[in-house]
């Protein structure tokens, strides 16, 4: 992960089923908000599906740098917006410099719902909404992981614990902390990479992928949802940009000791 950048279950628990070849990315949304949006299109976006929705924050960030003597810094950009809107939190993060800044991840939360769907009804409109997924239940969190995958990608949404292939953790999600976990899991040769990468390991290779989770029981069809997290992360993406970010900071840095370099002067002795 580039440094620095400074903020303005058991295995044999988990069932799967309905296991898909992959959906296309583009395809994915959620509540119309998608992956390499700009700024002004996620906040078109989060208006069409709330009229009152609130930005509550908007994070910039900046890259430090030196030339050995003197800092530096690149200007400010666009790093995350926050919104609310109803029982929902938004959080969408945008790619730094030099790249242009776009969507790469979105997280929603809701809670609160005084009217929630029942989970039948809650699964029929995930599955209608976005088509078959990977559907796992861990007994000892008592939640469901609902997976989308991008098509022909190796899937990287995966437990860090090496005894368990998917567990609810955000881990290879959370921006900006999954970068430096899928590196570290890429250096590692992680078995679950190796599980859907085979020998060349490289998470700039993966997929996006959509994931909701929720709590209750895995077979009550009239338990209501109440509370439920949803991910949509183009994980290779992620990984792609940051290296790109680090290469461009590492050229500022080289630039800048160049400079002074030749700005030093011969001491007298």
């Amino acid at each position: 992960m580039l440094g620095g950048a400074l903020m303005l279950g058991a295995v044999s628990g988990v069932a799967a089923s309905a296991v898909t070849q992959g959906v296309s990315a583009d395809k994915l949304d959620i509540t119309g908000i998608k992956l390499g949006m700009t700024e002004a299109e996620v906040t078109r976006a989060i208006k069409a599906f709330d009229p009152n929705a609130q930005l509550v924050n908007k994070r910039m960030a900046h890259y430090p740098y030196s030339d050995g003597v003197t800092g530096f810094q690149t200007s400010a950009f666009l790093d995350e917006l926050e919104f609310r809107a109803g029982d929902s939190r938004f959080r969408i993060w945008f790619a730094s410099p030099p790249t242009e800044p776009r969507v790469y991840a979105i997280h929603r939360y809701s809670r609160g719902n005084k009217t929630p769907p029942t989970r039948q009804q809650f699964v029929t409109a995930l599955t209608t909404k976005y088509g078959p997924a990977q559907t796992h239940y861990l007994p000892n969190t008592g939640t469901t992981v609902v997976q989308w995958t991008e098509q022909e990608k190796p899937v990287c949404a995966v437990s860090t614990n090496a005894r368990i292939a998917v567990d609810g953790g955000n881990e290879t999600l959370l921006p900006p902390r999954a970068v430096e976990v899928l590196e570290g899991m890429g250096r590692s040769q992680h078995p679950n990479l190796r599980r859907t990468m085979g020998t060349s390991v490289d998470v700039a290779r993966c997929g996006t992928v959509l994931r909701y989770t929720w709590g209750g029981p895995a077979n009550d069809p009239e338990f209501p949802i109440s509370e439920f997290y949803v991910w949509l992360v183009d994980q290779g993406g992620m990984i792609a940009k940051d290296r790109q970010s680090a290469r461009w900071v590492q050229q500022l840095r080289t630039e800048a000791v160049r400079k002074r370099q030749g700005q030093g002067v011969t001491p007298k002795l």
